[in-house]
């Protein structure tokens, strides 16, 4: 089922690989980040406002990382856009990997205890 991502074959991956770093070095991640921020707050102008930007400015981040993707991220239902099984489970594990950075960047010691 190409809808499927399977997340224990990605957990089970202990370091990248050189063509890893070939492939992600063409990809702007920052896109990965407004992906995110749709998901989160279920539509481009809700996740516009966090991102004090504007809602055209999500749309062509979020166009632009769906290209990524053999598969769509997003079905259109009239005016909204529902994600496929497959961008909910890439969710989760973009989502992680923000909450992870978010708290290694973080100056809260309460936070940062995760990592001792």
């Amino acid at each position: 089922d190409t809808d499927q991502v399977n997340i224990d074959s990605v957990e089970s991956i202990s370091m990248l690989e050189k063509h890893d770093f070939e492939c992600i070095k063409n990809i702007d991640l920052n896109s990965a980040l407004y992906f995110s921020a749709v998901m989160s707050y279920k539509t481009i102008f809700n996740a516009s406002v966090v991102l004090n930007c504007s809602a055209p400015t999500v749309s062509i981040m979020l166009k632009r990382f769906c290209s990524y993707f053999p598969v769509p991220l997003f079905e259109r239902e009239g005016r909204c856009l529902s994600p496929t099984k497959y961008a909910v489970e890439l969710d989760k594990m973009i989502g992680e990997t923000f909450l992870k950075f978010s708290v290694a960047m973080s100056n809260d010691p309460r936070k940062v205890t995760i990592f001792k």
